[in-house]
Parts: C-alpha cells; structure tokens; sequence
C-alpha cells in the first residue's frame, strides 16, 4: 500500500538523493539536508511513500501567480519530477498527479505547465505541448545601425535599487500569457552575480524623460575561442525600448555572438542588416494544462463577433472539469457556465488545453486531432474564440 503526501524535513535527503540519481547531479553528503526550510515552501513537495516508508518518487508543484489574458490567476509549475530507478513502474508518479490534481483545482489553482522528459509520458495527466521556444544567435555586428538608441543606459548591481526593471517587466507582461508575477525571491535569483565575478551583465536603458523603457539580464562565457553573451532575460515597453535593447548590443565588440530566446512579438529579422545572418531554431518547448475549465474559459476574452458554442470536455484527473460548457459573447463580455446542449466541440482536457492556451489556432488544433468538431454551424465563432496567444513563459522549474 503507497501513500501520496507532503515531505516532511527529515525526509529532503531521500528526495535529493533521488534528484541527484535523476538528474546525475552530484552532490555532497553535507547538502542532502537541508537545516531549515520556510513552511510554504516545504509544503509544495510531494512524495508517494511505499509501506515502509521508502520514498518512491517525489515532485515539487512550485505555488505562482502568472497572468492570462489580462487577469491574475494561481498557477503551479510542476518540477524535480524523480523516481527512484529500481522502483519505476509502480505508478509513484501518475498516483502523486491523480491525488494533487483535484486538490490544486480545490485550492483554487487555474493552470499549470512543466518541462518535459517525454510529452507522452505527461500527457497522460492531461498535459499538452504549449510553449514554443524560438531561440537565435547572431553577431552583434549584424545588427542594423539605424536602431533606436537609449537616451542613457545604466549597469545595475545586485545589491543597488532595479532601476526601474520591475516597472519595465511588469508593464511588458501584461498582455503576454502565462508570464510569472515575480516575487522578490525570484528576482533576487535572477538579478545575482556580477561581471567580473559570474561575467552577469545587467543594464536597463532610458529615454530623454529618464524613464525606464527596457533592460536586459545576460551571462557571458567562452565558446569556440570566442564570446557568447545568452540573454538570461529581457523586457520592454515599447518598440524604442526593443530597438534600444539591440543597438546597445551592437556596440559590444567585446561579445562574438549574442543568443537568446525571442519573445513572440520580436520581429527579429527585421532588426538584422541582412536576415542571412541570424540562426534561428524553434524547439518544442513545456506543455501546459487547464486545472479549473470554466474559471479559464470564463477569463477568455470575448470576440468582436457575437455568438456562442457548447465544448464536451473530458479529464481523468479532475472530475470537475467534466461535461459541457456553454460559451456565449455579445460582442464584448463573455460568460461560460455549464449546460446540457448538444455540443458543437468535444475535446480532452488535454485538447482544451491546447485551444485556450497554446501558440496553434483553432484550425491547427482541428488538424491535430486535439478537438472533434461536431457541428459546423458556430465554426466561426469558435475560429474567433480559440485563437492564437501570446506567451512568455521563460521561468524554469
């Protein structure tokens, strides 16, 4: 008989030895366990446990606030997903999702994504491939001159104010879907290490009003007898602030190639003095699921037409996401509640998934079999509804 709940203290070095055989990571006795760790944050690991009390694998749902189509809406990211090798095949992971999944629907969580190993294995806990990372690498010296300059720029230290870098972030996300709502932990993290230490580069640049209109986070080290400076983490307010961005970066010689990955509304190319000279790659990136449906479906934003459609929906994780949704728009609010019509779409939650939050639009969602199309005579206004999205989901976990 196994047990699915939380990790208790003693029990973090069972996990992190599991982690450090997961992940061939090493790491010293003295680390596996921790002194001390903050209640909430010991809460969002879980473990399946068997009798005797061995664990048999564990995950971290890491508890965040990300926004979704202009609302702010619980989220959980689900990582250190380990099992212990002689042990797999006994369900340690598919009994965690099956006992976590509706009590984080019953806590209030509306969506979640991971990182996958394998998009087979999770979805079949209702995952769906979601996130689409477009990454390139250029040479600063490509880049265009006529770019938009900053007024000035500043270098910002770990332990000075942000200069503005919050402000920026936050204004740039705000349109952008599953995008982090930082906590200061996070940013701390993220802002760490300085140039001459860890070569962590961080500037945020301003216009003639001194007001903050971009900054970018990078890390620069040695590659092929070369510089490379990835971009660890970039924000704007405006197409100035994007440009300005990129005309700073041109002027460092002292860096051989830039790399980072392209936020959706980057039209990189464009920025280049010859598109010949960029590499680009598109990597499938984590997946997504819906936790609640009609809390999700009820935050989409109405289409200029009017019109309504009712959505079969199925989830062998969370039964309360069963059944059909009635989703009806004037023109300018919407409302989904639920409803016994005849539906005109049947999906999983895995489908669902993919229609509200994904990069694909409707038709593309069709032609890969994530949605059943029942009836035609709402086609358009589902067109209208299940659109593609912008996103910026760039936290690891």
């Amino acid at each position: 008989m196994t047990e699915v709940r939380g990790l208790k203290m003693e029990e973090l070095a069972a996990y992190n030895k599991l982690s450090s055989i997961c992940f061939t990571i090493p790491m010293k006795t003295e680390d596996l366990s921790p002194k001390e760790m903050p209640a909430e944050k010991l809460r969002q690991y879980r473990g399946c446990f068997a009798e005797d009390g061995t664990l048999l694998g564990g995950m971290i749902l890491l508890d965040m606030d990300c926004r979704f189509e202009g609302h702010t809406c619980r989220f959980f990211g689900v990582g250190g997903v380990v099992t212990d090798p002689a042990e797999r095949r006994r369900g340690a992971i598919r009994q965690i999702f099956e006992a976590d999944l509706p009590r984080m629907y019953d806590e209030g969580f509306a969506l979640s994504a991971l990182y996958p190993f394998s998009h087979e294995f999770y979805r079949k806990f209702g995952y769906e491939l979601g996130i689409m990372r477009h990454t390139m690498k250029c040479g600063p010296g490509c880049l265009r001159k006529d770019l938009y300059r900053a007024a000035s720029i500043r270098r910002i230290l770990p332990d000075e104010p942000d200069g503005g870098m919050k402000q920026v972030y936050e204004c740039y996300i705000a349109d952008k879907n599953l995008a982090i709502l930082r906590t200061d932990e996070q940013w701390k993290d993220l802002r760490s290490g300085t140039p001459w230490e860890n070569r962590k580069h961080s500037y945020v640049l301003y216009n003639d009003a001194d007001e903050p209109i971009a900054y970018w986070i990078g890390t620069m080290a040695k590659e092929n007898g070369g510089t490379l400076l990835t971009i660890d983490d970039l924000a704007y307010v405006s197409r100035e602030g994007m440009e300005a961005v990129f005309a700073m970066l041109r002027s460092m010689n002292e860096v051989g190639t830039v790399k980072l990955v392209m936020p959706q509304d980057m039209p990189i190319r464009y920025l280049m003095a010859d598109p010949y000279h960029v590499d680009e790659e598109c990597i499938c990136g984590g997946m997504v699921r819906i936790v609640n449906a009609e809390q999700v479906l009820g935050m989409l934003p109405a289409p200029a037409m009017a019109g309504s459609c009712t959505i079969e929906v199925s989830d062998d994780q969370i039964a309360a996401n069963n059944g059909r949704f009635l989703i009806a728009g004037d023109g300018e609010t919407l409302t989904a509640s639920r409803t016994e019509k005849e539906p005109d779409l049947r999906c999983t939650i895995n489908g669902l998934s993919a229609l509200v939050i994904s990069t694909m639009d409707f038709q593309e969602c069709l032609d890969a079999r994530l949605a059943e199309l029942l009836q035609l005579n709402n086609r358009r206004f589902m067109a209208e509804l299940f659109r593609a999205r912008k996103q910026h989901l760039h936290n690891y976990f």
